[in-house]
């Protein structure tokens, strides 16, 4: 009996995968300096190249020492794009071994002996360098001033943005990083209880903003309040 042998040859494709990312992000930034807060508002963030008066001009695009293999938008490209924006100005000195800025000043706050910057990622602290750290749509970054040594970052929440004049709205403050209700924190002139509420009466028409603060912790994020007749 004749045997048929069959060679199958089976051709397999591979291809590369592809890497992409965005090359831009809307991104919330809030910049809380030592007596004020300095910026807060989304903005556009890109890819760019970075000048600073006390480190030169470099790249800050995550590719920054080898952190990302393509260019993506960082925390401290944001935080360039956010002066130029609103028009205060920082300043970074620059480390070749690192391959990236630290941050000095922003605006009039700049650091001391035994007060630095320090910079959040959705109120997580970050890791890496700035221009190290890639963000992405929808993130909160925070830039606070001695946050190192801070208590608490305050967040400040509500369920109703719209209210009547003269009615009372409950916000909450907590900790951003931990879930714990903040007590003892300043809300439109009022105290939050032990359980981080307060009740806050308004007696203005219009947009109202309201900021959370307690002398040991970072400013809150700010609430816009639309109050009607």
């Amino acid at each position: 009996m004749r045997k048929i042998c069959f060679i199958i040859i089976v051709l397999v494709h591979c291809s590369a995968e592809t890497q992409t990312v965005d090359p831009e992000a809307i991104v919330n930034v809030r910049i809380e300096g030592d007596e004020n807060t300095i910026f807060e508002a989304f903005i556009l963030s890109t890819v760019k190249t970075i000048t600073t008066s006390s480190g030169g001009t470099h790249r800050c695009d995550g590719t920054n020492n080898n952190a990302s293999a393509i260019p993506v938008p960082t925390m401290t490209s944001s935080l360039d794009i956010a002066g130029s924006q609103e028009g205060f100005t920082w300043d970074g000195t620059y480390s070749t071994l690192y391959d990236d800025y630290t941050i000095v000043r922003i605006g009039n706050t700049s650091q001391t002996s035994s007060k630095f910057w320090s910079t959040f990622v959705d109120y997580e602290f970050t890791q890496v360098g700035g221009c190290q750290q890639k963000v992405k749509h929808g993130q909160h970054l925070l830039f606070a001033f001695d946050g190192y040594n801070k208590a608490h970052f305050l967040k400040l929440e509500t369920s109703n943005s719209i209210i009547q004049i003269g009615d009372s709205l409950t916000v909450l403050v907590t900790d951003g990083r931990t879930g714990e209700p903040i007590h003892s924190a300043t809300v439109g002139g009022m105290l939050t209880n032990a359980t981080g509420h307060a009740q806050v009466t308004f007696k203005n028409l219009g947009a109202q903003r309201l900021k959370a603060e307690r002398p040991d912790s970072i400013r809150s994020n700010t609430l816009v309040i639309t109050v009607t007749a």
